[in-house]
């Protein structure tokens, strides 16, 4: 039971990952088309030095996104391989407990099969 657990956990917090490297990218992708659009907006000639910090600092801004964006994907990549891993622990822990009562059966019946065996001969040997 403490496996199916963690299983879901895992599940659970790859979904999470999933989410939060999406709201990133979807931040990054905002802060990266407001300043295409202002560089758009104005030649190199036109803008005041602030203009040129601002945009430096967002520029700053998406390369810092893009960073943890990177970081969130190795994230969810690791956690994609633990969900794997634990699914096919899991998987190859299932198998064996199937083979294993797949044995206990055919054991049991090859016992019963040799008690009804006896008992006939007994009943037999009976005058």
């Amino acid at each position: 039971m403490e496996m199916e657990t963690t299983g879901y956990q895992d599940i659970s917090a790859l979904e999470k990952s999933v989410a939060n490297a999406g709201s990133q990218l979807y931040t990054m992708a905002h802060k990266l088309h407001a300043v295409e659009r202002s560089l758009e907006q104005t030649t190199m000639e036109q803008m005041d030095e602030m203009e040129v910090l601002e945009l430096l600092e967002s520029m700053s801004e998406v390369t810092n996104e893009y960073q943890n964006l990177r970081k969130d994907i190795r994230e969810v990549q690791q956690l994609q391989r633990d969900v794997s891993s634990s699914i096919r622990y899991q998987m190859r822990s299932m198998q064996q407990t199937f083979h294993t009562l797949k044995q206990r059966i055919a054991t049991s019946q090859k016992h019963q099969q040799q008690q009804q065996q006896q008992q006939k001969q007994q009943s037999q040997q009976k005058p």
